[in-house]
């Protein structure tokens, strides 16, 4: 019977472990220009204060995502955790805040979009990533 010597033993250890190792994500390393005016501090919006929507940019790992309006000059930052296929094609969009009156930075919630087929809408998950910082 052969005998194995404890150094190819270890060998293979090494390389066992190195195959499980995580990969990096691509873009991992780019700078997201988006999140330079995003303050991602604690802080809370009233749902009753939203008054809009619009596209933001994509976020560099290929989330979408979008703006929401609160108050008079108030924007918060939500980014999409999977698909929403329809977000992109949608002239409205909701909050489903699960009878919760504010909605705080970093909370998942639930964006309703207008599916393609009639009387019915897609749930997708979104977080509250933040306050948008506007520049003086």
């Amino acid at each position: 019977m052969p005998r194995t010597t404890p150094s190819i033993m270890s060998l293979g250890a090494v390389l066992a472990i190195a195959a499980c190792a995580p990969m990096e994500q691509p873009g991992a390393d780019e700078y997201d220009t988006t999140l330079a005016n995003v303050d991602t501090d604690r802080a809370c919006f009233f749902t009753r204060e939203i008054n809009g929507y619009s596209n933001a940019p994509e976020s560099p790992r290929g989330r979408d995502r979008l703006y929401i309006a609160t108050g008079v000059s108030e924007r918060w930052l939500l980014e999409t955790w999977g698909s929403c296929p329809e977000l992109d094609f949608s002239l409205a969009v909701g909050l489903d805040a699960r009878g919760s009156t504010s909605i705080c930075t970093g909370q998942m919630e639930t964006l309703v979009v207008p599916s393609a087929i009639p009387d019915t809408l897609d749930r997708c998950p979104v977080r509250v990533v933040g306050r948008v910082i506007e520049e003086d």
